[in-house]
């Protein structure tokens, strides 16, 4: 028993010697090498400038379908909130009373024409009494010559003439009269099968027809025509817009700098978006401008076209009425420096990125932001469309047995104006690391462009675009 408290007691000895030496040589930790992060130089690509507003669709043509002649509904041919061809059949009207009186205008025809008929016979008739008054008169001269009639004879054939002609100036008037008539019946006639017509009512243009206000059975268009429905085109859509004057200004200014198409030609393209869409999918072109600016809000009304093409299952994404983004283009295509919008960040001096020196030193970088050059589409199952890319230039070795990532992608591009060069390094990885002064370590990727990743065109293409000013 001894024995093993003598042990125990140096053992305790032995450890507080061992901690009073540590205690006496303290060691400096080491240093942590830099934090490391992902930088890119930003590419050139070709940016659009635009001006960007507000408007709403409208349909560019509209009918409403009323009902022109009194009678009573007796079918209805289509199906409400449907779209219907040009002279579809919509509505039958009773057409009984019409009918008859339709054939009551061809019987009062043909009684005019038979009268026309007859007084032309009288004429033929009393100008062949002329002609026999006329050779009775002739006889009674020649008579009266030679002694062989007398003065009463020449004056009798001499008065049936007068008769004769008289009569042929009453049948001739008569024939005017009967043709008038007939004329009558036949306007008579053509009205009548105008208003039978009325009573089959067909659709004047194509488009969405709107639900029928008025049912089988009831009596339409008895003081005035009675409004039944309407149909709206929808192929293609009006896009309004308000531009300030200010934009007004700009394009007139650059139509005088050089030569650009007019608001009325048909050339200025203009793209819209919708709620629950991504960028601008829909283009058309501008065709009208309002003639003067409203100087209640400073605005003048733009409108444009917009075809509305039928896509799967029969369906048009565009709706009159709806609300609509909607973007025109200042200028044409110019190179500008561009950078996913992940590296952009917002202080009290506005946008800046961070870079990094050539000795991994950190700066941080006012920037000027210019137009979405792109954005990410929505996914569709089995599509892969070309998109921007970042690439390692350098991927490290595999750790055990698991390959690094050698691509990522990029949800948005924006273009810079100011503030950047394309030699600049920009961090977009590890921005939580990275601080003005700071020191990083820097992993060279690099932004591949959607010509590059199976897009339209080609690198070269884009490099034959001239660089912005």
């Amino acid at each position: 028993m001894p024995t093993s408290r003598a042990c125990l007691g140096l053992a305790v000895l032995a450890a507080i010697t061992a901690l009073a030496g540590c205690g006496g040589s303290k060691k400096t930790p080491p240093v942590p090498p830099p934090p490391k992060v992902t930088v890119f130089n930003p590419p050139l690509s070709p940016v659009r400038d635009y001006w960007t507003y507000n408007g709403y669709l409208e349909t560019t043509e509209a009918v409403e379908v009323r009902a022109r002649v009194r009678a009573e509904i007796v079918g209805i041919e289509f199906i409400e909130g449907t779209e219907v061809a040009e002279n579809k059949l919509l509505y039958k009207l009773d057409q009984r009373e019409y009918d008859t009186a339709g054939k009551k205008a061809e019987a009062e025809l043909a009684k005019a024409k038979a009268e026309v008929t007859k007084a032309e016979a009288d004429v033929e008739n009393w100008k062949a009494q002329i002609e026999l008054a006329t050779a009775e008169l002739e006889r009674a001269d020649q008579a009266i010559k030679s002694g062989a009639a007398s003065k009463t004879d020449q004056d009798k054939a001499q008065a049936s003439l007068k008769i004769a002609k008289a009569q042929l100036d009453a049948a001739k008037a008569n024939l005017n009269s009967m043709r008038a008539n007939a004329d009558a019946a036949d306007q008579a006639l053509q009205t009548a099968k105008i208003q039978f017509g009325y009573t089959e009512i067909r659709a004047k243009i194509a488009g969405r027809i709107s639900r029928t206000q008025k049912t089988r059975g009831n009596l339409v268009g008895q003081s005035e025509p009675t409004l039944l429905t309407t149909i709206v085109r929808v192929d293609e859509l009006f896009i309004y817009f308000d531009a300030p004057e200010g934009d007004l200004n700009a394009f007139q200014r650059s139509v005088t700098a050089e030569p650009r198409p007019d608001y009325t030609s048909r050339q200025i393209p203009v793209e819209i978006g919708i709620a629950g869409e991504d960028g601008y999918q829909h283009v058309g072109y501008i065709d009208f401008r309002e003639n003067r600016v409203d100087t209640a809000s400073g605005t003048v009304r733009i409108r444009g076209q917009i075809p509305n093409p039928l896509r799967a299952n029969n369906v048009r994404l565009l709706y009159p009425g709806l609300y609509a983004r909607v973007r025109v283009p200042k200028s044409e295509e110019k190179l500008q420096t561009v950078v996913p919008e992940d590296c952009l960040l917002t202080g009290q001096e506005g946008r800046f990125v961070y870079v990094v020196g050539p000795d991994g030193t950190v700066d941080k970088r006012l920037v000027t932001l210019g137009a979405t050059v792109w954005k990410a589409p929505q996914a569709v199952p089995g599509v892969t469309p070309p998109s921007w890319k970042m690439m390692n230039s350098n991927p490290p070795p595999a750790q055990e047995g698991q390959p690094q990532p050698q691509t990522r992608a990029v949800k948005s591009v924006v273009a810079i104006t100011a503030g950047l060069k394309p030699d600049d390094r920009v961090i977009l990885d590890g921005l939580h690391n990275a601080r003005s002064g700071g020191k990083v370590t820097a992993e060279e990727w690099k932004m591949i462009p959607p010509a590059e990743t199976g897009g339209k065109g080609n690198a070269e293409e884009w490099k034959r675009i001239p660089p912005a000013e």
